[in-house]
């Protein structure tokens, strides 16, 4: 015959592990309770807050975007000094953009057709140190190069023709590197020059144009 269950009294209850750590969470929930609300609270908050400024950041590159379209139309089409106008204030409303960065490369470029170098190698600079576009960093580095060849800063032209020649493709660091042979013959380093022109012209798969401006710069050394 089967004896009839024990009841659990409630000592023994208290004693049981698995019911004590449930009831140990219970009131320290209970005790707690305010606190795990305003940290979910504050975990909530912080999620809207983080959409709210991914949106803002949207609409910001929405914005500066179209705003660079307008610049660029003007620079088209040769209005420079309304180019000029439209980049200046795409700077200023814009600042750490993708927008603001190609702006200041073109504010770069403009001056430095007026021969207002200081002010194109301080737009060039900015634009460099925001920027990874390899074609605008190629025509970037070949102005900058003119500029510091206008004050015989040599070495500054050389080192801006070596770094450079890391940062954009194969075929506009071979230029560069070919416009470093004319800053080595400027130097009177022209047995430097001819090495570095050799070993463009060695190299593989040189595209004919690039092969062609090498030997008719080895026949000027």
């Amino acid at each position: 015959m089967l004896k009839p269950k024990r009841k659990i009294t409630k000592k023994e209850i208290k004693r049981d592990p698995f019911l004590e750590t449930i009831d140990k969470l219970e009131n320290n929930f209970e005790k707690n309770k305010k606190t795990f609300l305003n940290i979910v609270l504050v975990l909530i908050a912080g999620i809207f807050i983080i959409n709210f400024f991914l949106k803002k950041q949207d609409q910001k590159n929405i914005d500066s975007n179209s705003a660079l379209g307008v610049a660029m139309v003007a620079f088209e089409n040769k209005d420079y000094e309304n180019a000029k106008f439209q980049f200046e204030n795409i700077i200023l409303d814009f600042n750490g953009t993708y927008a603001s960065s190609f702006a200041n490369f073109y504010l770069g470029r403009i001056h430095f057709e007026n021969n207002e170098f200081a002010k194109s190698e301080s737009f060039l600079n900015t634009f460099m140190n925001s920027s990874d576009s390899e074609i605008l960093y190629f025509g970037a580095v070949k102005m900058l190069t003119h500029i510091a060849l206008q004050n015989s800063h040599y070495d500054k032209a050389i080192k801006l023709l070596d770094n450079g020649t890391k940062k954009v493709s194969k075929n506009d660091s071979i230029e560069l590197k070919l416009i470093k042979t004319l800053v080595l013959k400027d130097q009177g380093k022209t047995d430097t020059a001819k090495r570095l022109l050799d070993k463009i012209i060695s190299g593989k798969k040189l595209p004919q144009h690039l092969k062609n401006k090498s030997e008719e710069l080895i026949g000027m050394m």
